[in-house]
């Protein structure tokens, strides 16, 4: 792993690895984040594509390849920021109009060496700038010229006989790498005085990009010259007589191998980074999850699997994420509309019953000695002490339901069909009653087929969603595998523990053996039932009520049932039911009694104001 990247970039796998969508998508945003807080401006970070040509960067926005693993992560971000801080600090205009400046001086012919010469400099100029305005990112500067720039054949290049003939070419190798620190400065006449003219311990002198244009012109013209005077002198080489090197031998690399770098170097240094590209599918995909909440929880399963296993956790089912088909998990083609008004109808007959849990009984009590002043009895004040009043309010106990939902491949057609029906019903109920708050969720897997991630996707929530978010619950698809008490590791965080003043519920439903494999391992068997069952514990001692359904196959074995069941139980408690996939409105007409039991809440009015308040206090 990187080593300036790796506060923040959470990897355990093979650094060399490629990064999946999602960690791609983490990647970019951080970028995003890191040349904002450098540069003070909204600067668009894409994935490179074909399209974009081999600029470094047009001044208005920033590529980078889609080829990032944690190994060269470092030099991605530092890449990402070099470019950035040209589109803060370069005169793009001085490029577009460099002829302008050249003509009257008649150095046209030279603009190509000029231009090396100019980014060269220009480079060393925000270089400066960034490492005093931002002196946190140097690790990733150094990373990128490391990658890009430095290497042990450019070493031993400039210790070498290579490059000391006095040649453009030799200069240009020479002044690319001047700053490095195996530079023999003697080997070319004029290297010194070029040295001398850049003087990098005074660049913060060039104020903008006109003065590293005249840098650059500086350097051509005293080359010019040279060359000139070379051309009637015809000085000798100035090779160090100390060295022995033999082209070709492990201290003198041959002089095609130093080109092949030399000509990377001179790509750099004109903003011609090879960057990999990415399709036009993946494009979309990575702008559905950055459009989407969508976070990486590392669930470490105990032994024997001795393996950490990353969920995927979707805080919401987005149109992009549909459109996309995110993860192979949503169907645009195949929207259950039919099951939406089925359900939403069954949600409407039974909100008629529940109308009751809206009601509040209140009772005043009067002629009290203390308590709020009863202002009916105010007149008899100066003769009797019982002038005050209390009120006391009754209501049921607000509930938090959250339904979770197995949605492997196992529970398609039918299953599912049903499943969603009645859970539609659910999230209208939630919509229209004021003391029930409803999350959905669903359990999956997704991605790629020989690396399967494991999903849990909020779909719903009541509390800040509404009917056109519960619908969205007919674009997903049954399929992946079972990663039963994975997924249910990280949903632990999103239920809230039971108290006096609420109830808290698990709802599962599921119809499977827990199975789960992808690249870091294997999750199956009874240890992966008795995992879940541990999961389940954690939420249970939380004071949440897990009620858990079985639904039961039709074509299923009477061996292979009994198998089943006896996991689910061990997962999910003695009190698991088990229901025919054609009858599973059991669930729903549970949960209706559940909602109107006499699980009633009492409280004094002036009571819960105190509460209230003590309670905004301790968040202050």
């Amino acid at each position: 792993m990187s080593n300036t990247s790796a506060y923040w970039l959470k990897e355990t796998r093979d650094p060399k690895e490629k990064f999946n969508l999602i960690e791609l998508a983490n990647t970019q945003r951080a970028i995003t984040n890191f040349i904002k807080i450098m540069t003070g401006d909204e600067i668009p970070v894409e994935f490179y594509s074909n399209n974009d040509g081999d600029s470094m960067t047009d001044g208005n926005n920033i590529t980078i390849s889609s080829l990032i693993n944690a190994y060269n992560m470092d030099s991605v971000v530092g890449l990402a920021l070099h470019e950035s801080a040209h589109c803060k600090y370069t005169d793009f205009s001085v490029l577009k109009k460099i002829n302008n400046v050249l003509a009257p001086q008649d150095l046209l012919a030279g603009r190509a060496f000029i231009e090396i010469f100019l980014n060269f400099v220009e480079d060393r100029r925000i270089d400066s700038l960034v490492y005093k305005a931002a002196p946190g990112y140097q690790g990733y500067y150094n990373s990128m010229y490391e990658r890009y720039f430095y290497n042990d054949i450019v070493d031993k290049g400039l210790r070498g006989n290579n490059y000391r003939e006095e040649e453009w070419e030799s200069y240009l190798f020479r002044i690319i790498n001047i700053f490095n620190k195996n530079t023999d400065l003697q080997a070319l006449h004029m290297l010194e005085n070029i040295y001398n003219i850049i003087d990098l311990k005074n660049i913060d002198r060039l104020k903008n990009t006109r003065d590293s244009l005249n840098i650059a012109i500086e350097i051509y013209k005293l080359l010019v010259l040279h060359f000139a005077y070379f051309k009637d002198t015809k000085f000798e080489p100035k090779n160090n007589p100390k060295i022995n090197y033999k082209e070709g031998d492990e201290n003198s690399p041959s002089k095609e191998k130093i080109k092949q770098v030399f000509r990377k170097q001179e790509w750099f240094i004109k903003g011609n980074i090879r960057k990999t590209s990415t399709t036009k599918k993946t494009k979309q995909q990575l702008k559905a999850i950055s459009e989407s909440k969508i976070t990486i929880k590392n669930v470490d399963i105990d032994n024997p699997f001795n393996e950490n296993f990353n969920v995927h956790v979707i805080d919401g089912i987005t149109e992009s994420m549909i459109n996309t088909n995110l993860y192979g998990i949503f169907n645009k083609t195949h929207w259950k509309d039919q099951d939406i008004s089925k359900g939403i109808n069954l949600g409407k007959k039974l909100l008629q019953k529940l109308r009751i849990r809206n009601e509040q009984i209140t009772l005043d009590s009067h002629r009290l000695k203390k308590g709020k002043i009863d202002t009916r009895r105010i007149y008899a004040a100066d003769f009797v002490e019982d002038i005050f009043k209390k009120t006391d309010k009754t209501s049921f106990k607000p509930i938090n339901l959250h339904v979770s939902i197995d949605g492997s491949g196992s529970m398609n057609g039918t299953k599912w069909n049903q499943t969603l029906i009645n859970t539609i019903a659910l999230g209208y109920i939630s919509l229209n009653m004021s003391n029930i708050d409803l999350t959905i969720s669903i359990r999956t897997t997704g991605g790629e087929r020989k690396n399967q991630t494991p999903l849990l996707i909020l779909a719903f929530d009541s509390k800040k969603h509404t009917l056109n978010n519960l619908k969205k619950l007919g674009s997903f698809e049954a399929t992946g595998l079972t990663p039963e008490g994975i997924c249910l590791n990280a949903l632990n965080d999103y239920i809230p523990p039971s108290s006096y003043y609420l109830d808290s519920y698990l709802i599962n439903m599921s119809d499977g053996h827990p199975i789960f494999q992808n690249l870091r391992g294997n999750y199956r068997g009874e240890e992966a039932v008795r995992h879940t069952s541990k999961v389940v514990n954690n939420i249970k001692k939380k004071g949440v009520n897990v009620l858990s359904y079985f639904i039961k196959s039709e074509n299923i074995g009477k061996v292979m049932d009994e198998e089943l069941i006896k996991s689910f139980k061990t997962m999910y408690g003695k009190s698991s039911s088990f229901i025919n996939p054609k009858n599973i409105s059991e669930v729903t007409k549970t949960l209706n009694k559940l909602f109107l039991n006499k699980n009633m809440i009492s409280w004094v009015e002036e009571d819960l104001k105190k509460e209230k308040m003590l309670l905004e206090l301790s968040i202050l």
